[in-house]
C-alpha cells in the first residue's frame, strides 16, 4: 500500500471510530472540541487521535469516560492530572478501542484545558496547516513511517519536532530531518530517516 493511501486509510477510519464510540455526541455541543496532531494536519501513521476540550471538572470528565466505556468498542479509558509543566492544570483521558488491524489499537488522547493555553497550543498547528502542501504532506507521511518505532508507532513527542523541520526549517533530506529530532530531546530507535517506498496492507 502507497503511503498516502496508508494514511488516508486511517484518516477514514479515525473518522469511522469518532462515530461509532460516539465522541462528539458524548462531549456535547456546549463544549468546545479541537482536534490537533496528525488528525488535523491529516498526516497519520498510526490509529491515534489528539483532541483538545474546555475545561471540565474531575467528575465531568469522569462521566465522560463512564460514557465512552459504554461502547463495546471500548476496551480500557486511563485517566491521568497532568504533572507537566507545559499543561499545567490538565486532565487527561485516553480510551483505548479495539478496531482496525494496525499493529496496536486505536486511541484518542483527549485532553481538558484552559481556554487560552488550547489557543496557544493551536497556534503554531494552524500555522503548520495553513503551509502544508502535498508535496510536504507526502514527505511528512514517507518520513513518520521512516521511523516508526517497534511499538508501531513514531517516537514519543516527535510529531511537532517533525512538522517544524519540513515546514519552518524546509529540511527535505530524512536524515537531516532525524538529527534535528535527536537534537530536540528526540529517541529514534536504530539509525532512523529511511524512506519508506510501500506499506503492507
Amino acid at each position: 500500500m502507497h503511503p498516502l493511501e496508508y494514511s488516508g486509510k486511517l484518516r477514514q477510519e479515525a473518522d469511522l471510530i469518532l462515530q461509532k464510540v460516539r465522541l462528539m455526541e458524548i462531549l456535547g455541543p456546549s463544549r468546545k472540541i479541537t482536534f490537533t496532531g496528525s488528525y488535523f494536519l491529516d498526516v497519520m501513521v498510526y490509529p491515534d487521535i489528539d483532541i483538545y476540550i474546555s475545561k471540565l471538572t474531575v467528575t465531568q470528565l469522569f462521566q465522560v469516560g463512564a460514557q465512552l466505556a459504554e461502547s463495546e468498542l471500548v476496551a480500557q479509558v486511563i485517566f491521568e492530572k497532568s504533572n507537566d509543566p507545559q499543561m499545567p492544570g490538565g486532565l487527561y483521558l485516553k480510551p483505548r478501542i479495539a478496531y482496525g488491524d494496525w499493529g496496536r489499537p486505536w486511541k484518542i488522547d483527549i485532553w481538558s484545558l484552559d481556554e487560552a493555553l488550547i489557543e496557544e497550543k493551536m497556534e503554531p498547528m494552524l500555522g503548520f496547516k495553513a503551509r502544508m502542501t502535498d508535496q510536504v504532506r507526502g514527505q511528512i507521511i514517507n518520513y513518520k513511517l521512516s521511523i516508526m518505532t517497534s511499538a508501531s508507532r513514531t517516537p514519543m513527542y516527535s510529531g511537532y519536532f517533525i512538522y517544524k523541520a519540513f515546514i519552518d526549517e524546509g529540511l527535505t533530506d530524512y536524515k537531516e530531518v532525524t538529527q534535528y529530532l535527536i537534537k530536540n530531546g528526540i529517541e529514534i530507535e536504530g539509525s532512523g530517516g529511511g524512506e519508506v517506498k510501500s506499506i503492507s496492507s
